[in-house]
């Protein structure tokens, strides 16, 4: 069984590669996200099908997203500090974002994700 920070990390990777059956593979169906809104509070998103096109709409034609820093927090949860770098419509993005997981069956059931500046991204991706 992989350890709750690994799961994360490949959450994350699919995410950088676009890939998204490994994307929808790493989520549990019932899972529920926290995601950073502009004004720094969170917006819940619940359930996969509900969260993995908020993940799909986060296109750029460069993007490079780097784990820094992996831990696993308890044997059910995971931590990943994530650098985010992006280009697109003549923007550029360089952003810091944290994802706090709970894993269950191999899976994230729970997400919660702050971003070290929150409206600069949000401008970025809109």
């Amino acid at each position: 069984m992989p350890d709750p920070a690994s799961v994360l990390r490949g959450l994350i990777e699919a995410f950088a590669s676009h890939d998204e059956e490994g994307m929808r593979a790493a989520l549990a169906e019932d899972m529920t996200a926290y995601v950073t809104n502009a004004e720094g509070g969170v917006d819940p998103v619940r359930g996969r099908e509900s969260y993995l096109p908020r993940l799909l709409a986060l296109k750029a034609p460069k993007l490079s997203v780097t784990v820094t820093q992996s831990v696993t927090v308890s044997p059910d949860q995971g931590l990943l500090m994530v650098e985010i770098r992006a280009e697109r419509k003549g923007k550029s993005l360089h952003n810091f974002s944290a994802f706090l997981a709970r894993i269950r069956d191999d899976q994230v059931s729970e997400l919660w994700m702050v971003e070290a500046l929150p409206a600069y991204s949000d401008e970025f991706w809109q």
